[in-house]
């Protein structure tokens, strides 16, 4: 299975959040049929957020118009949105 850019950090950043690196379990072609709602969250979600926010910029204003971001918004971050479409994580000991 080919898999854009995009979709390697959303599964990177999933698998990293769920905890099951190095699980042979959890392979790339594995995590698309599983969780592939999840990681279209996450692509598009974190696309937009980089299309309007700087990386560590909390408000930008032009002119009159300005912007305030939650401080916990950036893009490639497991969310809510994306935090619904999977299970919780494993423990790890």
């Amino acid at each position: 299975m080919d898999l854009t850019k995009d979709q390697r950090k959303a599964i990177l950043t999933i698998k990293n959040y769920l905890n099951v690196n190095g699980n042979l379990k959890y392979s790339d072609d594995y995590m698309m049929v599983e969780f592939e709602l999840a990681i279209d969250e996450l692509v598009e979600s974190s696309l937009a957020i980089k299309s309007i926010k700087t990386v560590g910029i909390k408000s930008q204003s032009d002119g009159v118009q300005s912007i305030s971001f939650d401080s916990n918004i950036e893009a490639w971050t497991v969310t809510d949105n994306v935090k619904m479409l999977l299970p919780l994580p494993y423990v790890k000991l």
